[in-house]
């Protein structure tokens, strides 16, 4: 992994320093080698790589494309739309869509809307959410339900150094009846717009340089699947109403009924205080995972 961020880093010195078609191809080649490496690295074929190393991987695939566009956009004529299929009307026009095969469990997808041209964040946010919209309702009708989440990544600087900094929201269930424009506002634009000026507001000096791109996260969901066990709030423990049984299996339903039918005056939470689900219930066919 050090040799790819060895890579990385020289790449993108090198970009600036491009004086001549000739360099320019030269470059280019480099810069697809590294991707196409990267991708290798992060494919699903290697299930066993560290998380992190995976996500790092993820994070300089969308990199590396916005440094290629900005190269080719100075050196190369594209008929006027941008390289690896750009979004060419309106708003969007500066704005491109990447897949990114990445080996995560449970996960269906994840892309990179990069950015060219946006300097203003709400701007940027709002014009991505079509490209993300279009994404998410796609995994949505062949998946049925799913969970998302995204990551607003830039080039933040200080007086003396740059860095590039994420901002990540959180994983929101999304199904075929959920209204994706209020989602994207509500859980996208607005939360990275918060912690964005938060970050900026805190005395660390850092301030949004140049917006790189929006990665987006799409995973699996099972919305059927439950824990064995829920700590039930104090306040409402104290009642007596609702019992969560601590188990060590996954028939959780199955000693929610043996609670119900044999109520425990004593330890009415732990297992040992109810007959056996096996002994008392009639389970045939029916297994629990």
């Amino acid at each position: 992994m050090e040799n790819h961020k060895r890579m990385e880093r020289e790449l993108l010195e090198q970009c600036g320093q491009v004086a001549t078609l000739v360099e320019c191809f030269a470059w280019l080649q480099r810069c697809d080698e590294c991707i196409e490496q990267l991708e290798e690295f992060a494919i699903p074929r290697r299930p066993r790589l560290i998380v992190g190393y995976r996500q790092s991987a993820v994070a300089r695939i969308a990199r590396l494309p916005d440094a290629k566009s900005q190269l080719e956009r100075r050196f190369v004529h594209v008929g006027g739309e941008y390289a690896n299929g750009g979004y060419a009307s309106g708003n969007e026009q500066s704005l491109v869509w990447r897949e990114i095969d990445a080996a995560f469990e449970n996960r269906i997808a994840t892309g990179a809307v990069i950015n060219y041209n946006h300097i203003e964040p709400r701007r940027f946010l709002e014009d991505a959410g079509n490209v993300v919209l279009e994404r998410v309702r796609d995994a949505v009708e062949r998946h049925g339900s799913i969970k998302v989440n995204t990551a607003f990544n830039g080039d933040f600087a200080t007086k003396d150094k740059r860095a590039n900094k994420s901002i990540i929201t959180k994983n929101n269930e999304i199904y075929q009846c959920t209204n994706m424009h209020e989602w994207y506002e509500q859980h996208v634009v607005e939360p990275i717009l918060a912690s964005l000026e938060e970050f900026q507001e805190r005395d660390n000096g850092w301030t949004l340089s140049r917006i790189l791109n929006s990665t987006v996260n799409v995973n699996k969901l099972n919305p059927m699947r439950a824990g064995c066990h829920i700590e039930v709030p104090r306040e409402i423990a104290s009642k007596r109403a609702v019992i969560s049984v601590y188990t060590t299996d996954n028939a959780c339903f199955a000693w929610s009924v043996v609670a119900a039918l044999y109520p425990a005056e004593r330890h009415a939470d732990r297992e040992y205080s109810y007959p056996h689900y096996t002994i008392v219930l009639n389970l045939t066919n029916i297994e629990f995972r």
